[in-house]
């Protein structure tokens, strides 16, 4: 079975970064003790501000059925700190 990739991109707005640095933390640990996907963040290099969450499930079963609805109030406020509209993401199926 192939893995999926869910990539999200997105610019911290810069006077929330510490904010944003303290819960994408928290966001982190959540995963690893759920244990829904791998959860991985990067700050792009040379781009101050910006950074790509990567979550990779094991396959696109786990993908469709993930509940990580247990997360959505720690989104909301990471969300709180992103530059508006400068959100992408991309799902990507391994071959």
């Amino acid at each position: 079975m192939s893995k999926v990739l869910l990539e999200i991109n997105y610019e911290v707005q810069p006077s929330k970064r510490d904010e944003y640095l303290s819960l994408i933390k928290e966001l982190k640990s959540g995963y690893e003790n759920s244990k829904i996907a791998d959860l991985e963040v990067f700050e792009v290099q040379g781009s101050t501000n910006s950074f790509m969450e990567i979550y990779t499930y094991e396959n696109e079963d786990s993908f469709q059925n993930a509940d990580d609805s247990a997360f959505d109030e720690m989104v909301v406020r990471i969300n709180d700190c992103l530059v508006p509209d400068k959100l992408r993401s991309f799902t990507l199926h391994q071959i």
